[in-house]
């Protein structure tokens, strides 16, 4: 005789108490027997119009200065026109081809004048991500970003980051320096999976000498 499967509230408070993502808690609750209990819809469907029409909103608004709506693992949905200004066809870029680009040789790192703080920060954030959630997908970019970095990898605080509170890249774009300052933007109170995994990074200018550049770009 199989031992019944627990019982569901038990279950869901333990992946509570475990911090696991809403796609984890599902999958403890199939594996348990139970039905999963968190909702999934794609960005688009009706399901998620008030989901949507905030991300347009916040895109749109943020013009002039670069924003992109990204999906956990490192996917990249959309962009705003100064981000797709900045950067070009990022959406359009599988994960593994953004962590090439982002922690790799190459255009992106040449452009970035404190490149080593930059990539530990980015190294760091993966880790957490990695730890957070123990998929095997974030498991494989962390590790292909971490062979990407190379002898990099590991040098904190190599280049300085100068006087700003928060690491973020220093640009050298068109003959300019260009210094940003990002924030992130969640939906902390996600009960549907798409929206738990979506994030929204917005790029702000850190000085008054960026902020003349951005507006010269539109």
């Amino acid at each position: 005789m199989q031992p019944s499967p627990p019982a569901r509230e038990l279950v869901l408070r333990l992946t509570e108490v475990l911090g696991l993502s809403l796609t984890d808690r599902n999958d403890l609750l199939v594996a348990a027997g139970l039905a999963p209990e968190f909702a999934r819809h794609e960005l688009g469907s009706a399901e998620l119009a008030a989901v949507d029409q905030v991300l347009e909103q916040v895109l749109t608004r943020h013009d002039p200065y670069p924003a992109w709506v990204v999906r956990h693992p490192f996917t990249f949905l959309r962009a705003n026109r100064a981000a797709e200004a900045m950067f070009p066809g990022l959406t359009q870029m599988p994960a593994e081809a953004l962590i090439d680009l982002w922690f790799g040789p190459g255009p992106f790192r040449d452009s970035v004048q404190n490149w080593p703080d930059v990539l530990n920060a980015g190294l760091a954030a993966l880790r957490r991500d990695a730890a957070a959630t123990g998929g095997p997908t974030t498991l494989t970019l962390l590790r292909r970003a971490q062979a990407a970095a190379g002898p990099a990898a590991g040098r904190i605080g190599a280049a300085g980051t100068g006087h700003s509170p928060v690491v973020c890249p220093v640009f050298t774009l068109d003959g300019h320096v260009v210094r940003t300052i990002s924030a992130v933007m969640r939906f902390d109170t996600a009960v549907e999976v798409t929206t738990s995994q979506l994030r929204i990074e917005l790029t702000f200018p850190a000085d008054h000498a960026t902020k003349v550049f951005f507006h010269g770009q539109t």
